[in-house]
């Protein structure tokens, strides 16, 4: 993923941990469970003076797409950080296609139901590129919760050609970023999915307005069930498109964050950011920019008197140290917050050991959520075509359902949260992300075929 997500995780490039050692040891399960107050976004619980935990168990709220303009949708529900169900008048995913990046006919084929839209994957140009999918050990097991030795390299055509067969043991998640010599990331998404856009008219959709793309991803799986992607929380806002099949995500907002006491609480005390964002380390801000590498951006912006990006630098020197700054903004060594858990512990931070699918411990080590949260979260149910917009860092567990040979799909777009004091004409502080987002959409172009 990117570097503001190994931050949050709290691991370097090299993958060393970089907690202070006063952080370390401290036992979340030691602290009174309660609502954070920091966070001063949407949420749908309240505790009284006793304690208790009131509210929820309710429907996310749902929206058309032809009745949102991007101002409202900002003002709305960014702003405020509350989850939206957006539907496309009734299309099907080929049709939410359309009206996000303009995909028509052939273009947007591959969004097609059943197998006529792995049909078209497979004989697309992404058809050929690698991907690296994830398998678990049993048809119950969750899934997003494997080490790297369940993962294996594949063509996306093969993997189409297994869901075909009928296998609901492999998952197609986040990937890891193409990077140069250099280690820096060259795109905003991995080579399958740039190929599938690569018709698109723009990687930034209308809807979002000034909202920084950061990474798109693709999601196909097969189920007859409904498998769990386990409950976690993401450090990017995220506008996720169904294109086949049906989810079910079940949310609880950042306020509660000492409840639900995820994996990276048990090594340290993170941070909540009245945004909603998620940190485990100190020295991020509010819309995830390490201060570190802001601070040596600016340098160089005031060195060449320009708020933008140079075309061409008069130092050549500068313009590679530019370039590094903004890499290290985005770069990553990990594919995503699923991916290659350490040996000695079986979830990543942004992972929480309760599950609202069980009841009591099962065979894969999950509890119930606490009894303060029990039926109260928010229920966002997604059919082919609809899109749900959901804040950075809120706690989510999905439920997926596709037993035909087109199994689910779903394509997102991960987005840098803007601050809490943001507006739409300006949702972040200063132009960092929106520097990083062109120079990344600029460096995809030869990868999507775009003129």
């Amino acid at each position: 993923l990117n570097y503001t997500v190994l931050l949050a995780m709290g691991v370097s490039k090299r993958g060393k941990c970089q907690r202070s050692h006063g952080q370390r040891g401290v036992d979340a399960r030691s602290r009174k469970q309660c609502l954070r107050r920091s966070y001063s976004g949407y949420c749908p619980l309240s505790q009284g003076s006793g304690g208790s935990i009131q509210g929820g168990g309710v429907e996310v709220e749902r929206r058309e797409l032809s009745t949102l303009d991007p101002e409202g949708f900002f003002d709305g529900f960014v702003k405020k950080r509350c989850p939206l169900i957006i539907g496309t008048d009734g299309s099907q995913g080929h049709g939410a296609l359309k009206a996000l990046f303009g995909l028509r006919r052939k273009a947007a084929g591959w969004a097609a139901p059943g197998a006529a839209g792995t049909a078209a994957m497979r004989a697309s140009t992404a058809g050929s590129c690698e991907v690296v999918v994830e398998r678990r050990a049993s048809a119950t097991a969750p899934f997003g919760q494997q080490n790297a030795s369940a993962r294996h390299a594949t063509t996306l055509e093969q993997f189409c050609q297994e869901l075909e067969g009928g296998s609901e043991l492999v998952y197609l998640t986040t990937q890891a970023i193409p990077e140069d010599s250099n280690g820096c990331p060259k795109a905003l998404a991995a080579p399958h999915v740039l190929k599938l856009l690569e018709s698109a008219r723009c990687l930034r959709p209308k809807l979002v307005g000034k909202l920084a793309p950061v990474q798109f991803n693709l999601w196909l799986g097969r189920t007859s069930e409904g498998s769990s992607s386990g409950l976690h929380h993401d450090f990017h806002d995220n506008l996720y498109v169904l294109l086949r099949g049906q989810k079910e995500f079940r949310l609880f907002s950042p306020r509660c964050l000492d409840i639900l006491s995820p994996v990276g609480t048990e090594k340290g005390q993170p941070e909540l950011h009245p945004n909603g964002l998620i940190s485990y380390i100190p020295g991020l801000r509010a819309d995830g920019a390490p201060n570190s590498v802001v601070r040596d951006w600016r340098k160089l912006q005031s060195r060449g008197n320009s708020s933008k990006i140079p075309a061409q630098s008069d130092s050549d020197d500068e313009e590679e140290e530019l370039d590094r700054l903004l890499d290290d903004a985005i770069d990553g060594g990990i594919s995503d917050i699923e991916d290659k858990p350490s040996a000695k512990e079986s979830l990543p931070d942004s992972f929480c050991r309760a599950s609202t699918t069980c009841s009591a411990p099962d065979v894969h080590k999950r509890v119930a959520v606490p009894d303060c949260l029990n039926g109260r979260h928010l229920t966002a149910r997604l059919f082919a075509g609809d899109l749900l917009y959901l804040p950075a860092s809120w706690f989510h567990e999905v439920i997926s359902s596709g037993n035909d040979a087109g199994g689910h799909c779903a394509l997102n777009i991960w987005m840098a949260p803007p601050s809490a004091t943001a507006t739409f004409q300006q949702p972040y502080e200063d132009d960092f992300w929106e520097e990083t987002f062109q120079r990344l959409q600029s460096a995809c172009v030869g990868e999507r075929g775009d003129r």
